[in-house]
């Protein structure tokens, strides 16, 4: 009787273990799992593809650019080693361009003017030039600020920021696949009747430099505009100094 208890006892402690085993493998047949793979991508401001419009430099032209060479600044009708004659005009054409993938960008360009030695009424001898629409001077006490020769939109040197013809700096974008430009900044260069050429220092030299910055980037600042024109002045001050 005993030995009829403890064989029963056996078969029931086997089933248990069946059931259990059965139970595990249930639970580990309906999980289920999931995985999300997000990629992400940088922003990226690229060489114009094609040079501006020579009729209209703020629209792409079809002349291609040579990688080499060029980049984002462009002055189609400067002649190197262009003479300076008192009471005449230069062509000299500063457009800043951006390729048609890049990202929306501020634009702003920096013109150091190192002709004139520092010599009495060094203003008035200066070389100058005069702001086309759609830019601004970028106000503000900093090494970089734009200096007049005493006539309002006549300059000598200076930052200016690109507007498109509003109050406020404006962001160029691409449209359509094409390449965007500003437009030039100005046309000529004006060379003042007072100025003689012992006026002139050694190497006489308008350096114009561009300086992009993307349109998303707000940072702590209250918009992104705002932070641009805070970069570019900081850029402007080693531009100033170089």
């Amino acid at each position: 009787m005993e030995n009829k208890k403890k064989k029963r006892y056996g078969i029931i402690a086997a089933l248990l273990l069946l059931v259990l085993a059965a139970g595990v493998g249930t639970y580990a047949w309906l999980t289920a799992t999931q995985t999300k793979v997000n990629e992400f991508t940088v922003g990226s401001i690229d060489k114009p593809e094609v040079k501006p419009d020579p009729d209209q430099p703020n629209k792409p032209g079809t002349d291609p650019t040579n990688p080499s060479v060029d980049g984002y600044l462009f002055e189609t009708k400067w002649t190197d080693k262009s003479k300076m004659v008192p009471g005449t005009v230069i062509n000299k054409n500063p457009n800043v361009g951006i390729g048609k993938d890049s990202d929306s960008s501020y634009v702003f360009i920096y013109v150091k003017n190192a002709i004139v030695k520092d010599v009495e009424g060094k203003l008035a001898k200066t070389p100058y030039f005069t702001i086309n629409n759609g830019w601004t001077k970028v106000d503000g006490e900093f090494t970089g600020k734009a200096v007049t020769n005493g006539t309002e939109g006549q300059y000598v040197s200076g930052l200016f920021v690109y507007t498109n013809n509003t109050s406020a700096p404006a962001a160029l974008a691409p449209s359509d696949g094409k390449a965007a430009y500003t437009g030039e900044l100005f046309s000529q260069v004006s060379i003042p009747n007072t100025l003689n050429s012992t006026d002139v220092v050694q190497s006489p030299a308008m350096t114009v430099s561009c300086y992009i910055f993307g349109a998303d980037q707000k940072g702590d600042k209250a918009d992104a505009a705002t932070n641009a024109l805070e970069q570019a002045k900081e850029w402007a001050k080693t531009q100033a100094q170089a």
